[in-house]
């Protein structure tokens, strides 16, 4: 299968960091290019939080599978049992993805063709860390969390941690012209809000307005589920796929195209300040 590398963002284009926050907010409603900031602008808007499109995505990875059925879930004393499920890529070290809307992306490590048959699921183990890139107008003006206030904002280069307890105050930056983005690389220990209970699972449905389902699981050095914001060391994703992939003895090549549409969410975080944070991607895959 010449083209086996394109097989393999098919979970890596997973997070949900907007069901941290936002318990899958809708798409913010953006007119001409510009977001709408609140109700009078349109249906769903940055005041009660909704999701857009990021410019780019980064994702580390380390190990995909393809799932001919669900594997069962980690536990915290447990780690998850693969058996349905062939190993297709693997980089010990990590394999950085920068995904766009609509580009294919070769992932460097090894790649193995899976056997022939009809994958319901994929399975991914990836780094809890995500750069996200955007600058964008908004209907109204808002106050950057980095300082600045206007209808233009973005991300700034920087990092910062939501967990149990707090959440990066430093992700966004605002004023009266256009905004030059930098990546701002944020790292996953919450599923929720701050102020929530730990909690190492979270489940995003009908994605981008599919039938396709994401769970993501944090998890300790062992791969056990993490007990708490303390033990997060990796995240790992399992996702239910709209169509299944089918693979034959005449399959050729893989093709996947990304919807990112979803993949950044924005919220008004008191005082009029602009948070940025990840939400879900989809990657669509066909067997060729």
């Amino acid at each position: 299968m010449k083209n086996i590398k394109y097989l393999f963002l098919i979970l890596s284009i997973i997070f949900v960091f907007e069901i941290i926050n936002s318990n899958q907010a809708e798409a913010c409603t953006v007119t001409d290019g510009v977001v709408a900031k609140a109700s009078g602008d349109g249906a769903d808007f940055i005041d009660d939080g909704c999701d857009s499109t990021p410019a780019t995505y980064e994702v580390v990875i380390y190990k995909l599978y393809l799932c001919t059925s669900a594997p069962t879930e980690a536990t915290t004393s447990s780690t998850v049992v693969l058996t349905p499920c062939s190993q297709v890529f693997d980089n010990s070290s990590g394999a950085t993805a920068s995904v766009t809307q609509g580009t294919e992306i070769v992932l460097d490590g090894t790649y193995t063709r899976p056997p022939d048959g009809t994958y319901t699921h994929g399975y991914a183990y990836m780094d809890n860390t995500f750069g996200i890139t955007w600058a964008g107008e908004l209907s109204a003006a808002m106050t950057g969390m980095t300082g600045g206030t206007g209808v233009f904002c973005g991300t700034v280069a920087g990092s910062g941690t939501h967990a149990k307890g707090s959440t990066h105050t430093n992700s966004s930056v605002c004023g009266s012209s256009a905004i030059t983005a930098g990546k701002f690389v944020e790292t996953l220990a919450q599923f929720g809000a701050s102020a929530d209970a730990f909690s190492s699972k979270a489940t995003v449905n009908n994605i981008n307005g599919t039938t396709a389902s994401i769970i993501g699981y944090l998890v300790d050095t062992d791969g056990n589920r993490a007990a708490n914001t303390g033990e997060v060391d990796k995240l790992q994703g399992l996702v239910t796929f709209a169509s299944p992939v089918v693979v034959t003895s005449s399959t050729s090549s893989l093709s996947m195209k990304f919807n990112v549409g979803e993949g950044m969410h924005l919220v008004e975080e008191g005082s009029d300040e602009l948070w940025i944070g990840s939400g879900p991607f989809q990657a669509i895959m066909t067997a060729n």
